[in-house]
């Protein structure tokens, strides 16, 4: 995907949800990620808004596979968003999607973290 600016009403949900195409399809593969998506409980959108759901998810399928996974989606999210990322196994999934929702509402209203 190419790089490009984030417009100021950035989705978080639709960041999130191509984050999470792209972190399956270059871990597992284009065909994979196809056949995971319509196995999901839940739309990519509604597990935006409740990424330990999303955690559970993965876990029933891929068990401590999912944790791999869900690094590779923070990545593609962090990326997507601009934003400076570490490879800490300190934060789980849930909370490294909660900071880039944060960070994103911060750029949006102008507000510089240190």
């Amino acid at each position: 995907m190419d790089e490009k600016w984030l417009e100021p009403k950035t989705d978080f949900s639709s960041i999130f949800q191509d984050s999470v195409k792209e972190g399956l399809r270059n871990t597992l593969g284009e065909t994979v990620m196809l056949t995971i998506l319509p196995l999901l409980k839940q739309s990519l959108q509604t597990y935006a808004e409740k990424p330990s759901e999303f955690h559970r998810e993965l876990q029933f399928y891929f068990g401590f596979g999912a944790l791999t996974l869900e690094r590779m989606i923070v990545k593609e999210l962090f990326q997507k968003l601009s934003l400076h990322y570490t490879s800490s196994s300190e934060l789980d999934f849930e909370t490294s999607i909660g900071l880039a929702r944060k960070d994103l509402s911060f750029v949006q209203r102008g507000v510089v973290r240190k």
